[in-house]
């Protein structure tokens, strides 16, 4: 399986999208290809920060003062 091709099923894998013989493909490759073990690895880390971004609480309202302190990180950044 080429490069091109795993790294297409690494991304559907993450949906639950893949057949078990594209599973077994994947997995295969995975065991004698490095570079896509470290892309697997960085979406899996990708994919666990965007589920602890997405469940945690956010506030309705934000205070002025957390929005004051925003901007001006946000100035600082762009100079």
């Amino acid at each position: 399986m080429p490069c091109r091709q795993a790294t297409l099923l690494m991304e559907k894998r993450n949906t639950n999208s893949i057949t078990s013989l594209q599973k077994i493909r994947l997995n295969a490759h995975l065991m004698i290809c490095k570079w896509c073990r470290a892309y697997s690895r960085k979406i899996n880390v990708m994919e666990d920060a965007m589920k602890k971004i997405f469940t945690q609480d956010v506030p309705d309202r934000f205070n002025k003062t957390d929005l004051q302190l925003f901007k001006d990180k946000l100035k600082e950044k762009l100079k």
